[in-house]
Order: C-alpha cells, then structure tokens, then sequence
C-alpha cells in the first residue's frame, strides 16, 4: 500500500506525525510532500527538506491522507483529491480534512464525520463518531482521532490479522479498537 501525504502550511502536527507512524509501523510506504520545500505547522513549527509535490505522480499511490489544520487547501491539493476521487483510490482525512472533500462534492450521499462545528451540508450524512469508512472514505473527527483513523485504515486494507500484530507490536492494550 503507498500512501501519499499532503502537508500544508497550518496543518496540525499530531494529526499527521501520529497517522504517518501509525501507517508507517503497519508496513505501508508512506510519501510526504508539499508544495515548498519547507513548511510551517499550526503550532509553528518548521519542517523543511520536504519532497515537492510536483515530483511525483498521483496514479503511484492507492491512499491520499489529509490531516487538517487552519489552512486552506492549495491548488495542487485539490487536484489530488480529485485525482484520487476520479480514479477510485482510497482517500483519507481527519479533523478539517473531510470539509475539503465535502466542498467539492465528493461526500454526497456518504457517511462522514468532521470537527463538529466545521459540518455543513456536504450532502452526505454527519455520523457523530471518531472515524467513518464509506469507500473511498475514511473520515476522522479530529486530533482525539489520530489513532483511530490510522487503526481503522489498516483493519479495512490489511483486515483483523493486520491490525492486531499492529497493536501487539504498539503495546495498545484497547481491545474495543476490533468491535
């Protein structure tokens, strides 16, 4: 599974280093970039050295994840969510992220979930919960999600095996996580 992660200036830092772990601990080659070499995070922190975003392909990836933050979504950014959408790959996000795959359409009869007081009419349905699968999404409520979405990815792709050497190895002790 390759999964490409898209950072952009403001985004929160928990949301995307603890689903970049978590996804990287479960075996998934994960790609991070931007559209600058370096970028600031919500809490200002910097992060440079970053792959350009226009250096890769999109077709190379099965999963694109978002963690959400205060910005808005570049360009580039929306035409990956695009590419993914468009070509029927696995798209992810937490916390802001899913109102960026609500404002362009794409959660129209789906179920979701967003940071409570971002939901507005996606046309879709708002489930109050920490994290939703309605293929091609997975949808996370926000920061207090950042295990669960990353734990909720590998049963999907990987199944039940998958996710429970992921919590041996983690030392996670939650066994609701399977329910």
């Amino acid at each position: 599974m390759n999964i490409l992660v898209i950072l952009n200036n403001g985004f929160e830092e928990l949301e995307a280093t603890g689903t970049i772990d978590i996804l990287l601990r479960a075996g998934y080659k994960v790609t991070i970039v931007a559209e600058t070499s370096t970028i600031v995070s919500k809490h200002d922190i910097t992060y440079s050295n970053l792959k350009l975003i226009d250096e890769i392909s999109f077709i190379d990836y099965d999963l694109l994840f978002l963690p959400g933050g205060g910005y808005i979504p570049s360009q580039k950014t929306n035409e990956a969510i695009k590419f993914f959408y468009e070509n029927n790959k696995y798209l992810a996000a937490i916390c802001s992220g899913p109102t960026y795959f609500g404002k362009l359409g794409f959660l129209r009869n789906k179920n979701y979930v967003c940071f409570p007081a971002l939901n507005t009419d996606f046309g879709g349905n708002f489930i109050d919960d920490y994290v939703i699968y309605d293929k091609p999404f997975f949808t996370a409520r926000s920061v207090a999600a950042s295990f669960a979405l990353p734990f909720k990815i590998v049963l999907e792709l990987s199944g039940k095996t998958a996710l429970n050497n992921l919590l041996k190895q983690m030392e996670y002790l939650d066994s609701d996580i399977l329910n």
